[in-house]
């Protein structure tokens, strides 16, 4: 018995579905829902600020780290130690924590500017 393809066209048209409504992805205004209490978001602050000083420290030692192996001598703990921070790599690392620190806290920012300037 020989097979035959189906041909698509000749099959019924299936019922087309009504396109859907895209969701919100997220709360907005008074619907937001609060997860945490007042105290809890002190507490989520402080250990925001505490990560925060973490990653900075550590890309300061990764920033003295690629420093020491751009001199061409070898990356030891002593070498690390001993690096004499440049004027021009400190205001680089401190531009470098700014913009960190303003983008890491821009929600927060962002809600005080706009009260500063609701009242003003």
């Amino acid at each position: 018995m020989p097979t035959t393809i189906a041909d698509p066209a000749a099959a019924p048209a299936a019922a087309e579905k009504p396109p859907r409504k895209p969701r919100r992805r997220w709360a907005r205004g008074v619907d937001r829902p609060e997860y945490l209490r007042p105290d809890d978001v002190d507490r989520v602050m402080i250990m925001l600020v505490a990560l925060m000083s973490e990653v900075s420290s550590l890309r300061d030692r990764l920033d003295t780290h690629e420093a020491v192996a751009e001199l061409g001598s070898d990356v030891t703990k002593a070498a690390i130690e001993h690096y004499e921070l440049t004027p021009e790599r400190r205001a680089e690392r401190e531009a470098t924590r700014q913009a960190m620190l303003k983008r890491v806290l821009r929600a927060i920012t962002h809600e005080r500017e706009a009260a500063l300037d609701a009242v003003a």
